[in-house]
């Protein structure tokens, strides 16, 4: 099946590379934009960005369940989906705000 532009445009989470380099996914687990049953390489230089201003209160107040410790950060889940409701897609927006507010360096 073919992911709507939700799932295969937009970020669902992030995950950190043994680099520290953070690459964005979406939600079939592949790279953003990849609409293909491929397997995407998560740790490919194209898809790897090297974030600055991503400290700990940041990356809690992406992570869906608030902690964002871990290597990999989830911007919703299955409950909170964006597009089910209003208030979803109010909380999604604000992490996307916080996203584009981030800068990248050069590794």
């Amino acid at each position: 099946m073919t992911p709507n532009v939700r799932q295969a445009m937009f970020p669902y989470g992030m995950a950190k590379n043994p680099d520290g380099s953070w690459t964005f996914f979406n939600r079939k687990y592949k790279t953003l934009g990849t609409v293909t049953k491929e397997h995407s390489e998560w740790n490919d230089a194209k898809h790897k960005m090297f974030l600055t201003g991503l400290g700990p209160a940041k990356r809690k107040k992406l992570d869906i369940h608030g902690v964002g410790d871990g290597d990999r950060i989830y911007f919703y889940n299955d409950a909170t989906i964006p597009t089910s409701s209003d208030a979803n897609m109010k909380a999604y927006l604000a992490k996307l705000r916080l996203l584009m507010s981030l800068e990248s360096k050069e590794p």
